[in-house]
């Protein structure tokens, strides 16, 4: 397929509801906006050309609350999954690369993780390029993804092969299959950010992470 010459893209999962953080997790406080806000803000600043959000039952809450504060309206997607409590993350991973480029690379992650360093996204997508272009025969890595202390984490770069395979899946697959699948055709990006293995599973873990509510996020 040949490497992609398409800025990439994002998609951010956000459908779930919550239920054991005990709130809304895409509108939780982060430094100086919200935590779906700072994900889409950065993914931006990392060169992504459109951000595709992926929303569940609140979908109209959320984005009332996000969508206004933002400088680069025009560069996201808004995609409710009406299935929400019944699927799966893949199938709301596909809603979101349904509304984006078809040919372009694009970056996932769910948005109950703490948003990693801006070179950390750069350094992922670097990974991808610079293996797709060492590859012969057509053969380009499926994905990339941050390392960290030994530890892999996200989020994950997935280039159009791979974005293909997700497509080609069947209803209730899980994205951490196909990765464990592909163990070697992944690149990995060894970066100097621990954010990018962390978990925020619940309440106590997102507040172990999060920036100071309303200072700006020094993690940059």
């Amino acid at each position: 397929m040949g490497v992609s010459q398409s800025p990439p893209s994002a998609v951010i999962l956000a459908a779930g509801r919550s239920t054991r953080m005990g709130r809304t997790k895409a509108l939780l406080p982060w430094g100086d906006r919200s935590l779906l806000a700072a994900w889409i803000d950065r993914f931006v600043d990392a060169g992504a050309a459109h951000v595709a959000v992926v929303l569940g039952a609140e979908f109209a809450l959320i984005r009332a609350e996000v969508e206004p504060a933002l400088t680069c309206g025009d560069q996201v997607r808004w995609v409710q999954n009406l299935d929400a409590d019944t699927t799966g993350p893949r199938e709301s991973l596909l809603l979101g690369l349904d509304s984006l480029p078809a040919d372009g690379a694009a970056w996932f992650t769910p948005v109950d993780v703490p948003v990693v360093r801006t070179a950390t996204l750069i350094a992922v997508a670097t990974a991808w390029r610079e293996a797709a272009a060492q590859t012969t025969g057509g053969v380009e890595p499926l994905a990339s993804i941050p390392r960290h202390d030994g530890r892999h984490g996200h989020p994950v770069f997935g280039g159009p092969s791979f974005i293909q395979r997700l497509f080609q899946g069947e209803p209730g697959d899980r994205i951490d299959e196909l990765l464990s699948w592909a163990t070697r055709r992944l690149a990995f990006a060894d970066v100097d950010d621990a954010r990018a293995v962390v978990d925020m599973d619940d309440l106590a873990a997102y507040q172990r992470e999060a920036p100071p509510p309303g200072q700006p996020d020094p993690h940059c």
